[in-house]
């Protein structure tokens, strides 16, 4: 293993092991003020845009591990990345303020547009775009790395998020859950 894949396979761990300690910040702040602070959002934001880079390079670097790339998979794992993507711009446009995609304005539940299909087109999105970029490569380094985002994310949305909504929100937020899948 080159260093450079090693480096980057240490912070995807690395990045795996701090979403832990993240998730009890991000719970505790949604519990005493009701969003984040700015910190717990550009911490947010650096664990999953810096895991989606992450993931990217272990896909280059680690390319042709689990398979060689054909047009097959190439067309499989380009779908589910570009399909990711728009999803997650679907889920961003109907958000309507970047301060409501890093938990810092909570001021209404978002049913509309995208989020008629799906509770969470952000994290569908990434999980697309991630599981992508692996078929795509070939990649057994970007699929174990999309994987890892899967569960981290779920247990996120179980543990966090969806207590935090449905505390703001209360049956609003349990009758859109009645209507509309957490992932889809």
């Amino acid at each position: 293993m080159s260093p450079l894949l090693t480096g980057v396979v240490a912070y995807v761990l690395i990045t795996a092991a701090l979403s832990i300690p993240f998730m009890f910040r991000a719970r505790s702040e949604f519990r005493q003020q009701g969003k984040w602070s700015p910190l717990t959002a550009a911490f947010s934001g650096l664990i999953m845009h810096g895991h989606f880079l992450a993931t990217i390079a272990l896909a280059w670097l680690d390319r042709g591990s689990l398979f060689a790339s054909n047009m097959i998979s190439l067309a499989i794992g380009g779908g589910l990345f570009l399909g990711g993507a728009y999803v997650i711009f679907l889920g961003r446009y109907a958000y309507g303020s970047q301060k409501r995609v890093y938990g810092l304005l909570e001021d209404e539940l978002i049913q509309h547009g995208i989020y008629k299909r799906t509770r969470n087109p952000q994290y569908v999105g990434y999980s697309g775009m991630f599981l992508g970029a692996a078929i795509a490569a070939g990649s057994g380094l970007a699929l174990f790395s999309a994987l890892a985002f899967i569960a981290i994310i779920h247990v996120f949305i179980t543990w966090v998020e969806e207590p935090h909504i449905r505390r703001t929100f209360g049956d609003t937020f349990d009758q859109y859950a009645r209507k509309v899948g957490r992932y889809w």
